[in-house]
């Protein structure tokens, strides 16, 4: 943990001098470097000087804004984590942050625990990534000494795979592996998550070919695996001097990619509501109506939420928000999906709904919502929802406008109501 705290870097990025410095003390207990920015220009300064692991930043700031900060940011490294501390009297800006893909929001004055937590999640994505690259190199240094599954090519011929890769595919050596006819494509499954249909020698074309110079994963089946299941694979080249030969070798990451899997599955969800996040969501909106399967979609919000906040305090809004989303999934189908689209907004994606039945389900949430006794709150909680379904070749632009606009009417109309849009 300490050599962790160690190799934590963070830059915090803020115009107001106490907040700044609070906040960069509070995170010197978790990371080994703080560094200290007033304007986005500095703060842009600083990261291309360190290239700190994560940048904490507020929205409206000096000389350079925030947003144009973080893309600058996002084109130097599109997978930094970004944190950013928000106030209520900017919410434009804010849901351009939201449009930005921004990996953590935190409200100012930010309050220690969930700055700590937030920080202490986006650590744990930037230290597998350093497991990753750490171990990609070492495997590529220790080669001679420490032979790994390894493979001799040319011209898409295999000339030999070692003792390590043959064991891996159920045999004693390259040379019974030649006589069984048997081949390293033969027994590969996925390229990058794709299914590869590339039979004994397309897989060296896909791996050498890419331009983009992308690390490969390989998921291989082999009879030797002692796991029984396909395993997971990275996979380097390197062409002999002068020669039209490559060695290809190969680095189990199995293990690396459960755990980047269940990384991937965390920062899919919100982590107050565990509904799906805004990025999350809109990738499977898409997905949807690429597929053309004309998705119902439920838009609501929680009516006069800011009162709830004001009158009872944060942590009982956010128990609202809590039981709000674990009311709404009880309430809908297993292939229905939930999102937090926003502070006290939601999403619910309906596969292949008509009009008839999206608004069915909306007015089921909004009685269900309306008779639910949340706690903390001794009033009524009720919700405004807007109902529509894709129609043809409707864009996703299109289609959240039009569900947008419903829930707008519904609350103008005087809320805790359904609207079709």
């Amino acid at each position: 943990m300490r050599d962790a705290k160690r190799n934590l870097s963070v830059q915090v990025v803020m115009a107001d001098d106490f907040e700044r410095e609070r906040i960069a003390a509070l995170l010197a207990r978790v990371a080994g470097t703080v560094r200290e920015a007033r304007d986005g220009r500095e703060g842009l300064r600083l990261w291309r000087e360190h290239r700190p692991d994560m940048v904490l930043t507020d929205m409206v700031l000096p000389v350079l804004d925030g947003p144009d900060m973080i893309a600058a940011i996002r084109e130097d490294d599109e997978d930094v984590p970004v944190l950013v501390a928000y106030d209520l009297y900017n919410p434009k800006v804010l849901l351009k942050a939201v449009e930005m893909n921004i990996d953590a929001f935190l409200r100012m004055p930010v309050r220690d625990k969930r700055l700590l937590e937030a920080v202490r999640r986006c650590a744990r994505t930037v230290f597998m990534r350093k497991k990753l690259e750490k171990s990609d190199t070492m495997l590529w240094n220790l080669l001679d000494v420490f032979p790994g599954m390894a493979l001799l090519e040319h011209d898409g011929r295999t000339v030999y795979a070692n003792r390590k890769l043959a064991a891996y595919l159920g045999f004693d050596s390259h040379r019974h592996m030649h006589a069984a006819g048997a081949s390293l494509g033969g027994n590969i499954v996925e390229i990058n998550g794709e299914p590869y249909q590339g039979g004994d020698s397309g897989w060296v074309r896909t791996v050498v070919d890419d331009q983009l110079d992308r690390d490969q994963v390989l998921r291989i089946k082999g009879r030797g695996n002692p796991s029984g299941v396909p395993g997971v694979f990275t996979v380097t080249h390197s062409p002999f001097p002068n020669s039209r030969l490559r060695l290809f070798s190969f680095q189990d990451i199995s293990e690396l990619e459960d755990e980047r899997a269940m990384l991937q599955d965390e920062a899919s969800t919100d982590p107050l509501t565990q509904a799906l996040n805004r990025r999350s969501f809109l990738r499977l909106l898409d997905a949807e109506l690429a597929a053309g399967h004309a998705p119902g979609l439920v838009m609501f919000d929680i009516d006069h939420f800011k009162s709830i906040n004001d009158e009872y305090g944060h942590d009982v809004g956010d128990a609202v928000l809590r039981e709000i989303s674990a009311l709404v999934r009880d309430n809908i189908r297993e292939t229905d999906r939930l999102a937090r689209w926003g502070g006290e907004e939601f999403m619910v994606l309906s596969p292949g709904s008509s009009m008839q039945r999206t608004a069915q389900v909306a007015e089921r949430l909004r009685r269900a919502v309306e008779s639910f006794s949340f706690t903390g709150v001794p009033r009524p909680v009720t919700s405004s929802f807007g109902a529509a379904v894709a129609a043809g070749s409707e864009d996703r632009e299109a289609f959240v406008k039009r569900v947008d606009m419903a829930l707008y009417q519904a609350k103008e109309g005087g809320r805790n109501r359904v609207v079709q849009g």
